[in-house]
């Protein structure tokens, strides 16, 4: 008897493991399905977000904390097997004021230059870009109070739809 039990949790065990595997890999594979518009992958710590913008379309979306600094990768995957110039990935360190007082960042644009403000001066916070004066997308504050930014393609130099990808770290 106590043979039988202990094998009836050990395969409780596995099918308990593979579902796991199976529920993380339909979560991976949600989140880089070329069909899917708009996914969002969530976790203790960190959320995913894919989804494809037209030229001049945009995506807003809400920073998970406040007072409390957030990281965001931005990349636009390549899909004709080159490379962005200068590259395809481009980031933020950015904390909102829990006061609603404000925003302050870091942003590396894709070029690898880097510049550090606040919402008191402006609300560029980096760029996906394709030489000195040359943007293919934005990533701005949209509203202070409701902790929000805005990613954008840019209609002058975007001419097909691309997909981003957004991980957010808190």
């Amino acid at each position: 008897m106590m043979i039988k039990r202990r094998l009836l949790q050990a395969v409780t065990a596995g099918a308990a493991l593979v579902a796991l595997a199976g529920a993380g890999g339909a979560a991976f594979a949600a989140t880089n399905s070329p069909s899917s518009q708009h996914i969002i992958v969530t976790g203790p710590d960190h959320q995913r977000l894919s989804f494809v913008l037209s030229p001049g379309g945009s995506l807003v979306f809400k920073l998970p904390a406040t007072n409390d600094p957030v990281t965001i990768d931005i990349a636009s995957p390549s899909t004709n097997g080159g490379v962005q110039t200068p590259s395809e990935v481009f980031s933020a360190l950015i904390n909102a004021n829990g006061n609603d007082s404000g925003m302050s960042w870091i942003g590396t644009n894709s070029d690898g230059s880097q510049s550090g403000n606040s919402t008191i001066h402006s609300t560029d916070v980096a760029n996906l870009v394709c030489g000195p004066s040359c943007v293919i997308a934005w990533l701005r504050v949209k509203s202070i109070s409701a902790h929000t930014l805005v990613l954008t393609a840019n209609p002058k130099t975007s001419i097909i739809r691309e997909r981003y990808v957004v991980n957010i770290w808190y």
